[in-house]
């Protein structure tokens, strides 16, 4: 790889999407690339990581998905490198089994689910998903009746809100509710239903402003490069890639830890989904008026990747995997039908 000068990354995630860079930190990617991670802090609000972001004062954001495509529209120098997981799987509970949410059609479905708008003022990502994922099941924007329960955190419903969910729909006040990450367990006299993935750009996105990838040198080479090179390191080394994760010392940034499983199971030719986007794009116009103008491709810049991967290095990297690690962990590009398209600014 080529020599850059040594500069300092800052960056705000989203989510709890810290694993990644705090993995590359510590085990010498980013040391051996030139970077020194000197800030890496969490956010709820994707205003104020894209603030941080526009103003200087960080050179990326992990993890902000739905409204980068506002910018887009408005013409603001966003962009994003590289996305590492493409796709979701909800689940929802119900009083009776059924294999469909559509056999509650001619009924009327109610489902239950967390506050559309935070208490931030904003719409979270997975809630929104949730809503592509009831239209997915035959539903017109706004035909299904919402049971809303209250505000859920960045990282979901915690027990007391799924408690809620799960009430009402044993109480009848609703149909169905999605079901987060409730052990089944928890729900043995309810019905569980896994709904269709959904291709969604989601996880830690690699986002940042061409305003900062310029004003360091080789800044975009270097992060993607680091990203591909710690999800090589997680599936070789997992047990001291966990180590790394749950050592918490004196380094400057915040060690926020978590399992490093969200990194193995990325495919480690971090490409966006074509349908992904189009779904996180769908999700952005139908938030904010704005982000219908923009072309959802606009925001995306695969060169950076798509350089790395012609040069060799990344299948290199894959022929040092062991063969039960390259069977665990290859997925070749898959098409997964389901970018759910409703009427849009012509311009796109």
């Amino acid at each position: 790889m080529q020599d850059y000068p040594t500069c300092e990354l800052r960056a705000m995630f989203r989510a709890g999407h810290s694993q990644f860079w705090e993995v590359a930190e510590k085990a010498g990617i980013l040391p051996g690339m030139g970077l020194k991670l000197t800030y890496l802090e969490g956010t709820d609000d994707p205003r104020e990581a894209e603030d941080a972001l526009f103003s200087g004062k960080i050179d990326m954001i992990c993890g902000n998905h739905i409204t980068p495509y506002i910018w887009v529209a408005r013409g603001k120098p966003i962009v994003c490198l590289a996305s590492p997981s493409n796709a979701v799987q909800n689940r929802v509970v119900t009083r009776e089994p059924v294999s469909s949410l559509a056999e509650f059609k001619a009924k009327g479905l109610r489902i239950a689910d967390t506050s559309l708008i935070s208490s931030k003022g904003i719409a979270g990502h997975d809630r929104l998903n949730h809503i592509l994922d009831v239209m997915r099941q035959g539903y017109a924007e706004g035909e299904a009746e919402w049971i809303e329960v209250g505000a859920a955190g960045e990282r979901g419903a915690g027990p007391e809100l799924q408690a809620r969910l799960f009430d009402a729909v044993r109480t009848g006040k609703a149909d169905a509710a999605f079901a987060g990450r409730a052990r089944r367990e928890e729900v043995q006299d309810l019905h569980v239903l896994e709904l269709p993935e959904l291709p969604m750009i989601n996880g830690t996105t690699i986002t940042a402003s061409y305003e900062a990838l310029h004003k360091k040198e080789g800044l975009a080479e270097r992060l993607v490069r680091a990203m591909v090179e710690t999800i090589h390191f997680t599936r070789v080394h997992p047990d001291e890639a966990q180590r790394l994760l749950d050592v918490k010392d004196t380094r400057p940034y915040s060690q926020h830890g978590e399992r490093i499983e969200s990194i193995t199971r990325s495919p480690i030719k971090p490409y966006p989904s074509p349908e992904g986007v189009l779904n996180a794009w769908e999700l952005s116009r139908m938030r904010y008026e704005d982000a219908q103008a923009a072309n959802p491709f606009a925001l995306w810049d695969m060169h950076y990747l798509r350089e790395l991967d012609l040069s060799g290095f990344i299948d290199e990297l894959l022929q040092e995997e062991p063969a039960s690690v390259q069977e665990q962990c290859a997925r070749g590009f898959r098409r997964v039908g389901g970018a759910h398209l409703f009427a849009h600014n012509s311009t796109c």
